[in-house]
This record gives C-alpha cells, sequence and structure tokens, in this order.
C-alpha cells in the first residue's frame, strides 16, 4: 500500500509539470493575440484619421478655389472703371418750332463714347429720322414726306453720386451736327429738296449707372440754320425728349 501511494505522488507531480509549461504557452499565445488586435486597432485608427484629414484638405483647397475665383471675378468687377469707350443708342421725340416739321418727330440715335474721366465724356452721334403728314395749307391739300439725319459731336459732362446700388448723375451736353437729307411737297406736283446744312444742340438730363450699363433721361434742343426754300418752313430747330443707353466695353 505505501508502495502505491509513493507511485501516484510520482505520476501526479509529473502530471502537474507537464500542465504548467501548456498553460504558460496558452497565455502567451493569447497576449501576443491581444497585441496583434490592438496593433491592426491603431492601424485602423490611424488610416482613419488619415481619411479625415484629407477629407478636410479637401474641403480647404474647395474653400481656397471658390475664394480665388471670387476674387477674380470681385477684380473684374473692381476693373469697369477702366472700361473707358462705350456703345450708346437712344430715342426721341421731337417737338419742332415749326410745325410742317413734325414728320421728322421720331428719332432714333446711334454712336459711340469715351470717357476721358468721371466726369467728362466725348460722344460721337448719327441721328435719324423719317416720316409723312398730310396739312391743309393755304387751302390746299398739301403732303409732306422726308427723311433727315444728323451726324455730330458733343461734349458731356457729368457730376456723379455714390449710390447704395449704382451711381446717379446729372448731367449736360453741348456740340455740334451737320444736317442732310430730303423734304418732298406734294400738292398739285411733287417738289423735292435735297438738305443740307448745320446745327447746335444742348442736352441736359440725368444718368444711372450700373455695372457696364448707363441709362439716360434727357431734354434737348436742337438750333438748325440749315438753309430751306420752301416758304412754309423756316428751320428744322425744335425740342426733344429723349431716353438713351450705353454699354461699355
Amino acid at each position: 500500500m505505501k508502495k502505491l501511494f509513493i507511485v501516484f505522488l510520482i505520476c501526479f507531480t509529473a502530471f502537474k509539470s507537464y500542465a504548467a509549461p501548456a498553460e504558460s504557452d496558452n497565455m502567451e499565445t493569447n497576449n501576443n493575440q491581444q497585441a496583434v488586435d490592438n496593433k491592426t486597432l491603431d492601424n485602423s485608427s490611424v488610416e482613419i484619421q488619415s481619411t479625415d484629414n484629407k477629407s478636410v484638405e479637401n474641403k480647404e483647397e474647395k474653400k481656397a478655389k471658390k475664394k480665388s475665383n471670387f476674387n477674380k471675378k470681385k477684380i473684374t468687377l473692381d476693373r469697369i472703371e477702366d472700361k473707358k469707350w462705350s456703345l450708346r443708342i437712344g430715342y426721341s421725340y421731337f417737338f419742332p418750332d415749326n410745325k410742317y416739321t413734325s414728320i421728322y418727330a421720331n428719332r432714333f440715335k446711334i454712336g459711340g463714347a469715351y470717357d476721358i474721366n468721371q466726369y467728362l465724356q466725348v460722344q460721337a452721334l448719327l441721328q435719324y429720322s423719317n416720316g409723312e403728314e398730310k396739312y391743309n395749307i393755304s387751302g390746299v391739300n398739301t403732303k409732306l414726306t422726308g427723311t433727315i439725319y444728323n451726324l455730330g459731336a458733343i461734349v458731356t459732362g457729368l457730376y456723379p453720386f455714390e449710390m447704395p446700388v449704382g451711381e446717379l448723375a446729372p448731367f449736360i451736353s453741348a456740340g455740334g451736327v451737320y444736317t442732310f437729307g430730303n423734304i418732298r411737297v406734294t400738292a398739285k406736283e411733287e417738289r423735292k429738296e435735297n438738305l443740307s446744312g448745320g446745327g447746335i444742340l444742348a442736352q441736359a438730363g440725368l444718368q444711372y449707372s450700373f455695372h457696364v450699363f448707363s441709362f439716360r433721361l434727357y431734354g434737348e434742343y436742337l438750333y438748325d440754320f440749315t438753309p430751306v426754300k420752301i416758304n412754309f418752313i423756316d428751320s428744322f430747330s425744335g425740342v426733344s425728349a429723349g431716353i438713351e443707353m450705353g454699354v461699355k466695353f
């Protein structure tokens, strides 16, 4: 019995010494796996953080690009003052000193202008009108038909005021025109007279400007001394009320 107890004790000691290294190996394996998992987690965190940083950088680049484009547009707007030339078109209604020249009532205008500075402008213009009207002159039914042109140059002085949006400027203009065209008188027979002469043009009005556009309302007086050989027409002078639009380029 004593021998059996000694054998059992030896086997138990041997089994215990064998099991201890196995348990130690398992613990070491678990520790290594946890280290690997922690490393993987750290790498994932780094990748996520890197992705977030790239996203932020892309957003910043887009903002910078938009800001750059805005600044370019702003620079373009700021340079409108550098645009000196403009194309101008307009319309005016003519109130003649002589009632028989009312055939030239509707007048259309085209021209070009150059801004010397914000207070002074020079303008070349061509004004065109034609029409037809019937009158009873000394008991005779008479038809008047005609076409007339005014080719001229004027100088305009402006006094601009800054507005919350755009600019407002009262102005006055003065210059000279060359008048040419024709007039036909049809009564018992037709008679045609070619016109050639000159005149003095004066304007006063108000201009509103926004960006490259400008709009004018004005009154105009044309003193025309073109000679005419029709006994009931003594001049082509008169007052006009008009509107004009300009575009800078």
